[in-house]
């Protein structure tokens, strides 16, 4: 069956052979006349900085066969899965994508039948007081209880909540799961071959373990040619956040729920590195994930009301395209109700430009002699 748009929202940290076989699979069953894809910027989903910059990711898709990456921007990008979620398929829908393409370790779930089930039952959050659990936890303990439902894989999850986030938006696409090469665990800890997971990669990265036959070539090529980062370098630039901001501003930081910003402050100074701080605060409440989106929001100085005021003023910035995503773009291009970025002007990067606040965290990501990630460039072009 041929499908003409196909849509992906991705991390790419790194792009690895699992990624290839995906994109390979959609261009060979779907034969879609345009593959977009929806990538994370500089900051990923669970709290971390990319382990390569968003123009290096944005060059991998393109080589990997992806026509057109627009940048999921931090607001949608660290964010629980609803929102990430919502954000990157509001972003499919101004594209026009038919056909939303994500792996799953069960790809037989109906994700549009359970969210509907969902939506007929009360599972609000706010009603989840139990300290001993996690949110996440909660949530799926709700699902059994009140629907006989067990969803706890991470893919599962985010499924669902694209078939959320469509309902919301009242966007009918094709939503297709597909089973991911190997069924490779999403948070594994260990290498398992041609095909392991983004975790299990850019641990061994880290480690300075073998790692080249988990990615493909182009994607070894640019990792052994780049610096790579991770919370350990911009630890110090959290740690004076913490000691210099006053209590009541810490309060107002996005998330920054339940007093957690005294627990912050009283771990800060015996914390020796990232991972011990991570270590010290973690409570049965909250995952790892949960608490370093936190501490993303802390040091790129995000409130409750400066998110707010992002998810009110969106757009798509493009950051590459082939001649069939330049194509698609043009095509669409008059019906977007969003503002199209290629260019990263004084305007829009700077003030109260719409573009100001990821060019202010980008600028963060820039102390570690990251090069400048947007004034100055250009959506690559793939031929």
């Amino acid at each position: 069956m041929k499908m003409s748009i196909c849509g992906l929202i991705a991390e790419y940290n790194p792009l690895h052979n699992g990624h290839v076989w995906q994109i390979q699979q959609i261009k060979r069953n779907l034969q879609p006349e345009v593959l977009v894809v929806v990538m994370s910027g500089n900051f990923v989903q669970r709290g971390d900085f990319a382990i390569l910059n968003k123009w290096q990711r944005a060059r991998l898709a393109l080589e990997a066969g992806a026509d057109l990456i627009i940048e999921l921007p931090i607001y949608g990008a660290v964010q629980p899965a609803d929102i990430f979620a919502e954000e990157a398929v509001r972003i499919l829908q101004q594209l026009q994508v038919e056909t939303l393409v994500f792996g799953s370790e069960n790809p037989h779930i109906d994700y549009y039948q359970l969210a509907e089930q969902i939506q007929k039952v009360s599972l609000n959050s706010e009603q989840f007081t139990d300290f001993h659990n996690t949110y996440a936890t909660q949530f799926n303990q709700n699902l059994q209880q009140q629907l006989g439902i067990n969803i706890t894989q991470p893919n599962q999850l985010l499924g669902l909540a694209y078939a959320q986030a469509c309902l919301k938006l009242n966007y009918p696409v094709r939503l297709l799961p597909l089973a991911r090469k190997g069924q490779i665990a999403h948070n594994a800890v260990s290498l398992q071959g041609k095909y392991s997971s983004a975790s299990a990669i850019r641990r061994a990265l880290f480690a300075g373990s073998a790692y080249q036959k988990a990615v493909p070539q182009f994607t070894q090529a640019a990792l052994a040619q780049a610096d790579l980062y991770n919370w350990e370098d911009f630890f110090k630039f959290l740690k004076y956040r913490l000691l210099t901001v006053s209590l009541s501003e810490l309060g107002q930081i996005y998330q920054m729920n339940e007093g957690l910003e005294y627990k912050l402050r009283q771990e800060i100074l015996a914390a020796q590195n990232f991972t011990d701080f991570l270590h010290r605060i973690k409570s049965k409440r909250y995952t790892y994930a949960r608490l370093r989106r936190l501490c993303m929001y802390t040091l790129l100085n995000i409130s409750v009301t400066k998110m707010q005021q992002m998810r009110r003023q969106r757009y798509l910035h493009v950051l590459g395209f082939n001649r069939a995503g330049q194509k698609h773009l043009h095509n669409v291009k008059k019906d977007l109700e969003l503002p199209l970025i290629t260019k990263v002007t004084q305007k829009i990067g700077n003030g109260t430009g719409l573009m100001a606040p990821t060019v202010m965290a980008d600028r963060i990501f820039n102390l570690v002699n990251v090069p400048e990630q947007n004034f100055g460039r250009q959506p690559i072009k793939r031929k």
